[in-house]
């Protein structure tokens, strides 16, 4: 499976612009995934609900990532600030040849919880015969969501982020949410891909550094400029790093169940949204 993960600095404040530049990396992409970073459609550093809200959209704005999606076959996966029902969500859309879901981040970070409701229900997908698990930044941050996809049969998750520099630096030339990346892909034997953005916003630097990690926690990024990482996801890799040994399994090993929080908000899924797996 051909991936592209895009790395960008949006128009802040911004919608627009943002969205033409999503749609045309979407519409050239010779790639069969391709993966934005979170509120990539608007930006990321906004103070309260008020000052973000004429930069929301509703799911019906992701018409024409649709269109690209059916025209070339193809899972677009990005972040939006949604608008549904009178609340906000920090959401991540999947956009796919056979329709269109949503997922909204579970995990808020700092303002986040100031702007948005945060979601309930994780996400998989299916796209070419795989299972895809989504998450939003900050939710990578949390062991338990990459158990549930992994218990529940995902080969990969698609992490759309918009994780500012800490203030202690990158590790071994990593910064932090790749060894988050590193670790959730060995310890589950999958993908994890990361889009991060780039640029400053109000203060704040976002350093880029998007990766794709293999099953055996080998991770390939690009720099701190915006451009894009074009890979291949190798499926069959899966076997081998779920079970290292005849007597090993990573999933079948693991002695604790992680089931999903219970529901607290309305349907997630889109107007014409496809089957939801999970």
């Amino acid at each position: 499976m051909r991936l592209s993960i895009v790395q960008f600095t949006p128009e802040f404040p911004g919608r627009d612009e943002n969205w033409k530049r999503i749609r045309k990396w979407a519409a050239t992409s010779e790639a069969d995934v391709v993966l934005f970073p979170e509120l990539s459609s608007c930006g990321y550093c906004y103070d309260g609900p008020e000052e973000i809200r004429g930069y929301t959209d509703v799911p019906a704005a992701l018409a024409p990532l649709e269109e690209v999606a059916r025209r070339h076959g193809r899972l677009i996966v990005g972040g939006f600030a949604e608008e549904a029902d009178g609340q906000l969500f920090n959401s991540a859309y999947v956009v796919g040849p056979d329709g269109t879901q949503i997922y909204r981040k579970i995990h808020l970070w700092n303002k986040e919880k100031r702007i948005f409701r945060p979601g309930d229900r994780p996400l998989l997908v299916e796209f070419q015969g795989h299972r895809l698990g989504i998450e939003v930044c900050y939710d990578l941050q949390f062991p338990e969501m990459g158990s549930y996809y992994s218990h529940e049969g995902a080969e990969a998750i698609l992490v759309p982020m918009a994780w500012a520099e800490e203030a202690s630096g990158p590790l071994a030339g990593l910064e932090v949410y790749n060894h988050l990346a590193i670790a959730t892909a060995f310890s589950h034997g999958l993908f994890v891909a990361v889009a991060n953005r780039t640029g400053l916003e109000r203060g704040a630097i976002f350093p880029g550094q998007s990766s794709l990690t293999d099953p055996f926690g080998r991770l390939e990024h690009i720099g701190t400029e915006e451009g894009t990482l074009e890979t291949r996801i190798d499926f069959g890799l899966l076997p081998t790093a779920k079970r290292p040994t005849a007597l090993n399994d990573v999933d079948e090993d693991a002695r604790m169940t992680i089931v999903p929080p219970g529901p607290t908000v309305g349907p997630t899924r889109a107007s014409g949204a496809a089957r939801t797996v999970s």
